[in-house]
């Protein structure tokens, strides 16, 4: 029997599933999102998950794709932001799941958004119909609308989050000791800093006040019409402080800019 499949099929049964459904279409509508998911793992190894695009559903648990999945892993070796979904280089498992992902059901993953909590790690997370270079940075320049949108859903289906708790399997089990591996992650390159580090020169990060404070906002996606009614700033001002970030941190795009961002607060420097 597959656990996952049945579980999928007890989680349908539930017309809070169906509402659930409808509630994310202008999602597809806005942003080409069409495959909108939700998932829980707690530090125990159980799993609950719910996504709309049910072909993509049925066919990744019937052929045990879910095993190549990086981000499905003990929550101690997960991290709360936010994660851009494509593969390694070296996991070609994922890029297989992914190849056929976008195959089959023209779905590409980009982003997932955790969170932790005292019990374990939940994501919601985005896949569109765009299999293009651009398509990451222009969701996270929605990002505070996909965190509200996220808010609104969690709001409208409590019952639905109930339902699929109770109709929760053990990962760990099937996953075995792969469940408590560090997945494999992409490193983006700053050319600067490798440079400097292969003639064996170690440089300090010295940021200004101002250049954390935006660091923070930036590292949770928000964009500079909502950093400059936070710090009181006008928009030209926010976007030069932006556009000195990027050249102090050797970044090329937003998207760099924000997983350097998040780099620097792992590591405290902001503190």
């Amino acid at each position: 029997m597959n656990l996952f499949l049945e579980m999928l099929k007890r989680n349908r049964s539930s017309p809070d599933f169906d509402r659930a459904i409808r509630f994310s279409r202008p999602l597809n509508d806005h942003f080409g999102v069409n495959h909108f998911w939700y998932y829980r793992i707690s530090c125990n190894g159980e799993y609950s998950y719910m996504g709309t695009n049910e072909d993509w559903n049925e066919y990744c648990f019937e052929h045990s794709l879910i095993n190549f999945f990086p981000c499905l892993r003990h929550p101690e070796v997960l991290s709360k932001g936010i994660s851009f979904m494509q593969a390694s280089p070296s996991d070609i498992n994922y890029q297989q799941v992914k190849k056929a992902a976008w195959d089959r059901f023209r779905i590409n993953f980009n982003l997932n958004l955790y969170t932790l909590f005292s019990g374990g790690i939940e994501a919601f997370g985005f896949g569109s119909k765009f299999n293009d270079y651009q398509v990451e940075e222009r969701l996270i320049n929605e990002l505070p609308l996909l965190r509200c949108f996220i808010k609104s859903f969690k709001e409208n289906h409590k019952n639905l989050f109930y339902t699929l708790q109770d109709n929760c399997v053990d990962l760990a089990s099937h996953m075995g000791t792969q469940f408590y591996e560090s997945p494999q992650k992409i490193k983006i390159p700053f050319g600067r800093e490798s440079f400097l580090n292969h003639i064996g020169h170690k440089p300090s990060l010295k940021l200004t006040a101002r250049e954390k404070d935006l660091v923070k906002f930036l590292a949770n996606g928000y964009p500079a019409s909502y950093i400059r009614k936070k710090l009181h700033l006008s928009i030209r001002t926010v976007e030069n402080y932006i556009a000195a970030l990027k050249d102090k941190l050797n970044c090329s795009s937003k998207t760099e800019l924000i997983e350097k961002s998040q780099s620097i607060l792992a590591i405290g420097l902001c503190n």
